[in-house]
C-alpha cells in the first residue's frame, strides 16, 4: 500500500465553494480511492488549517483528518526544506511548501498530494526535487493532485 501525505489544500478542497470542480474531484477521491493509501498528515498541515478564520470551516476540515497518523516537523526536515530553498527549487517566500516536501522525503512517504499548483504540483518542481533528493540521499517522491491520481488509476 502506498503512502500519501495531505497538505492542507486537499482536505480544504472538500469544503471549497469557490472551486466546485476541485471540490467534486477531491470528494470523489476521498470517497472512492482514499482507502487504497496509508494517509498521513503533519503538525504543519494541522497548524495551517487551524489558522483558518472561519470556525465552522476549520472544524469541518479538521474532522476529516483528525484520525490520520500525524508526523512532526523534525530538524532534518527543517534542514532539507532550507536546502530546497537555497537551491532555488522552492521560492524563498514558500518555506511551508518546502517543509511539506521535506516531510514527505524525510519520512519516506510515496506521494505528496496537493492542489498547490504555484509551488508544488508542477512537473519541473518534481523533477528538481527528485534530482536533488537523489544526490542528497533522499528517496524519490511523487507530487500530484487528487485529479492526477484519479486519472492515473482510471488509465491503468
Amino acid at each position: 500500500m502506498k503512502s500519501v501525505y495531505l497538505d492542507p489544500s486537499v482536505p480544504s478542497a472538500c469544503h471549497e465553494r469557490a472551486q466546485p470542480e476541485r471540490r467534486k474531484i477531491t470528494r470523489r477521491w476521498w470517497e472512492e480511492k482514499i482507502h487504497r493509501y496509508r494517509v498521513l498528515v503533519s503538525s504543519l498541515t494541522m497548524e495551517e488549517i487551524e489558522a483558518l478564520e472561519t470556525r465552522e470551516k476549520r472544524e469541518a476540515i479538521l474532522s476529516l483528518i483528525c484520525d490520520f497518523p500525524l508526523i512532526e516537523i523534525t530538524p532534518s526536515a527543517e534542514r532539507l526544506a532550507k536546502r530546497y530553498i537555497h537551491q532555488r527549487i522552492i521560492p524563498l517566500n514558500a518555506l511551508n511548501d518546502a517543509l511539506h516536501i521535506s516531510l514527505v522525503a524525510t519520512h519516506n512517504i510515496d506521494i505528496l498530494l496537493s492542489w498547490n499548483f504555484a509551488h508544488l504540483v508542477k512537473p519541473q518542481v518534481e523533477r528538481k526535487i527528485n534530482a536533488f533528493n537523489l544526490i542528497s540521499g533522499y528517496p524519490r517522491i511523487r507530487i500530484a493532485s487528487p485529479k492526477d491520481l484519479m486519472e492515473e488509476e482510471f488509465s491503468s
